[in-house]
């Protein structure tokens, strides 16, 4: 019976997305196509999710073993895996669960400038009109939103503490890696090179890496941002069949709804001092996670 001997963990809006996106176009990797089942932090919180559209997101979550084994049913690739960004999160809950049912996996970790992800879950909220006061507005929300039970995206300063969850991590598994969103983002095929030999399949492949996944922004179009979000829209009905013999494999198609969804976005301000403001209330928790991972991250400093 196939199941992940490998993990993405997290953490969100830190470019999970994209990470297992390039992954899976490697012949040895399999990445479940439901990018996030988030199975393991299904079993830790409390339903019903609460906040704008809460009631639609439980639907995104594989709650039963059965049903996440049956993610990786007949896969053969070496490298088996799932990329649900809350699960380091979670870590109390979630470490001794994946323990039990996965033994001792790989593990990767990204990381990203904790201000620039704390605000990019913001844009992510407005992009889904799931927000729509200021940022500043959002961050002073954020522990009714812990209290009450909404999505962990609502987490703004919370999730981007990464101290805690990627030592718990480090400590309770063999192999965890932890690769920085910058360096992604800057030198891709570098990093997918070291990830795939972590991994231990053949680092004989080229990546492609020109698109980034699950981009946060407010749409310039939001019936072109609708429609293009949701797999059955009346729009991409329309138009699949044209679009199955202009592109016709589903990755060509995929790429294609990936690239209109980011040009159709435009980026929102984050001021200079909402920023630094930010970065300086995180770098006491920075200076621990530097020497924890002994490496220097004097880029997410004021």
């Amino acid at each position: 019976m196939a199941l992940p001997n490998f993990l993405i963990a997290g953490m969100a809006k830190c470019g999970t997305s994209s990470l297992a996106q390039y992954l899976q176009q490697h012949p040895e990797v399999f990445i479940s196509k439901q990018k996030e089942p988030r199975y393991f932090s299904s079993q830790c919180m409390p339903f019903p999710i609460n906040g704008p559209k809460g009631d639609k997101l439980e639907d995104w979550y594989v709650k039963s073993f059965e049903a996440y084994k049956a993610l990786f049913e007949g896969v053969t690739e070496n490298a088996i895996g799932e990329a649900s960004a809350d699960t380091i999160y979670f870590h109390k809950c979630t470490i001794p669960i994946i323990k039990e049912k996965l033994g001792d996996p790989k593990i990767i970790i990204i990381l990203r400038n904790p201000a620039k992800r704390a605000f990019s879950a913001y844009q992510h909220l407005v992009r889904d009109e799931r927000e729509s006061g200021s940022f500043q507005e959002a961050l002073s929300k954020e522990a009714y939103y812990i209290e009450n039970n909404y999505e962990l995206i609502h987490h703004f300063r919370a999730v981007s503490h990464y101290y805690e969850h990627v030592q718990a991590f480090m400590e309770a598994f063999t192999e965890v890696k932890v690769i920085l969103n910058e360096d992604l983002q800057r030198k891709p095929k570098e990093v997918l090179k070291s990830v795939i030999e972590f991994l231990g399949v053949s680092a004989d492949f080229d990546f492609e890496t020109d698109l980034k996944f699950n981009e946060s922004g407010i749409p310039k179009n939001r019936l072109l941002h609708d429609n293009l979000q949701q797999q059955n829209s009346p729009i991409r009905k329309l138009i699949r069949p044209i679009a199955r013999v202009i592109l016709p494999t589903e990755e060509k198609r995929r790429r294609m709804v990936t690239w209109l969804s980011g040009r159709n976005l435009s980026k929102m301000e984050f001021s200079d001092e909402e920023y630094k403001s930010l970065l300086k209330e995180f770098e006491p928790e920075v200076i621990k996670l530097e020497e924890l991972l002994n490496r220097d991250l004097s880029i997410w400093k004021v």
